[in-house]
């Protein structure tokens, strides 16, 4: 009778989700934790606003859209602390080959390693970049040894590669990813990239 808005909590509704957490450690050195979920019952939520709970502690809002029963959503948990990634540069060299014909190379390496400091298994996925390109003269490969992504041109992006796996509670793993790009010693190349 004030006239002010007032929020009333209709309904509290716990769901079980499935977590798994994704980094891009050349962009972020944060694993950002998502909590995937199907909607139960036989009522659809109206799209709004979602008050976003992490073991009785208040994360922040999210938004769903309009969801039906047996429709999946995702809800982000912003970063996760007790998941650590950390991308190292272990090689970087540029220079020639060759002993009839002289290409220049660029080679770089770089080993990515990620830690769960949980007391529980997690899905995650690691995701990269790999140089490509549109010209016949320039040829890039992977340097022998390195680990094989699971998925290469990640959600159709043309480049990004996805390491993905369960890491197991208080567990270590490395991602070895490295590249060599070679091209015609007399071609002018400007690359940009880390």
């Amino acid at each position: 009778n004030t006239g002010t808005a007032k929020n009333v909590r209709i309904d509290t509704t716990g769901i079980e989700a499935k977590l798994s957490a994704r980094a891009v450690p050349k962009l972020d050195p944060n694993a950002y934790l998502t909590a995937a979920f199907v909607l139960a019952g036989d009522t659809p939520v109206l799209p709004g606003t979602a008050m976003l709970y992490r073991d009785g502690v208040f994360m922040g809002q999210g938004y769903l859209p309009m969801l039906s029963p047996g429709e999946e959503a995702k809800l982000g948990f912003g970063a996760d602390d007790l998941i650590k990634v950390k991308r190292v540069e272990v090689k970087r060299q540029r220079g020639e080959e060759g002993i009839i014909t002289t290409s220049n190379v660029d080679s770089r390496a770089y080993d990515i390693t990620i830690k769960n400091l949980h007391d529980f298994a997690i899905p995650v996925t690691i995701l990269d970049q790999m140089p490509y390109s549109a010209i016949e003269d320039i040829v890039i490969e992977t340097l022998p040894g390195m680990t094989t992504p699971t998925v290469k041109d990640f959600e159709k992006k043309r480049g990004v590669l996805a390491w993905s796996f369960d890491l197991e509670p208080k567990a270590e793993k490395v991602l070895k990813h490295g590249f060599k790009i070679t091209w015609p010693k007399d071609m002018q190349v400007g690359m940009s990239f880390n």
